[in-house]
């Protein structure tokens, strides 16, 4: 590794659950490294990746869908968001323009002030409105935030999203740092549950709670480059069993094709990944059949 330095900027994302995060955070990286799916609160831990862009490095993390402290939030969830405000040298701000008011992105903003670093206000999902209301919403925005840094974007069409990056890039909070090296992906704990996890979650009733525990009990690359996985998911009830299985298996097998899929159209390499379900109370489990 080496010893030189590179001009950093740390920022991070933060958010209420479903504003977007997860996919400006891999439209930035044009790469998938955070979950994205139609739950709330999906990531449970802080995910950080970089950005090289003209001999500078800019590392965002994406963090779990909180941004102020409810009773109803995992604690553990809230303390990682929390933290990273602490951490970074940049806040971006995510709203959804189209369901949060001004008097939530107001109180927020000043919430946030008080970490003595800059934030930026994301308006995102531009694309959902129509032109009239766009218009009328972000100038409501900016009349009643005047100091702040403003940029409407959709993280899903990549609208507004090089233009922010742009805008970061000329930063003046960049200092000199050692360059922040990728994990391996194909073989990293954390990434390869996540993406089990989203298929999941993707593919189950809405019953079945978000935090499932999910473990990668083996990977390793084999000779001929191809990548083999085996991930349990460790489940509470017994009942939560049958819905995830699937009638004779059909759920839990698209679950696995579609994870192995993904992995290897990200990570442009081979997959032999198996599934298997855990009960906490008697450790059972059933492997996922056929999944090479």
């Amino acid at each position: 590794m080496s010893n030189n330095k590179i001009k950093t900027l740390k920022v991070g994302i933060l958010g209420e659950p479903n504003t977007g995060k997860s996919t400006l955070f891999n439209t930035l990286m044009n790469k998938k490294y955070s979950i994205v799916t139609r739950k709330a609160q999906t990531t449970i831990k802080k995910n950080s990746a970089v950005l090289i862009k003209e001999n500078k490095q800019i590392i965002f993390t994406d963090t779990p869908g909180v941004i102020t402290y409810k009773k109803n939030i995992n604690r553990a969830m809230f303390k990682e968001a929390s933290n990273v405000a602490f951490e970074v040298d940049v806040i971006l701000l995510l709203f959804n323009i189209k369901k949060d008011d001004i008097k939530k992105i107001r109180a927020t903003a000043k919430f946030y002030d008080k970490h003595k670093v800059e934030v930026i206000i994301l308006l995102n999902k531009i694309d959902l409105l129509n032109t009239e209301t766009f218009y009328k919403t972000v100038s409501l925005v900016k009349s009643e935030l005047e100091n702040k840094i403003i940029f409407s974007i959709s993280g899903k069409k990549n609208i507004g999203v090089d233009q922010l990056i742009n805008y970061l890039n000329k930063n003046k909070n960049f200092i000199n740092e050692k360059p922040f090296f990728e994990k391996d992906l194909s073989t990293d704990v954390n990434y390869l549950t996540e993406i089990v996890r989203e298929k999941v979650l993707e593919n189950i009733h809405d019953e079945i709670p978000f935090n499932l525990k999910f473990n990668l009990d083996k990977a390793h690359t084999n000779k001929d480059k191809s990548v083999t996985v085996h991930i349990s998911i460790h489940i509470k009830k017994l009942s939560y069993k049958p819905i995830i299985i699937g009638k004779k298996g059909e759920n839990i097998k698209k679950i696995s094709i579609l994870a192995r899929k993904d992995l290897e159209e990200t990570l442009n390499k081979k997959f032999h990944l198996f599934l298997y379900l855990k009960t906490l109370k008697n450790n059972s489990k059933m492997q996922n059949k056929g999944q090479k």
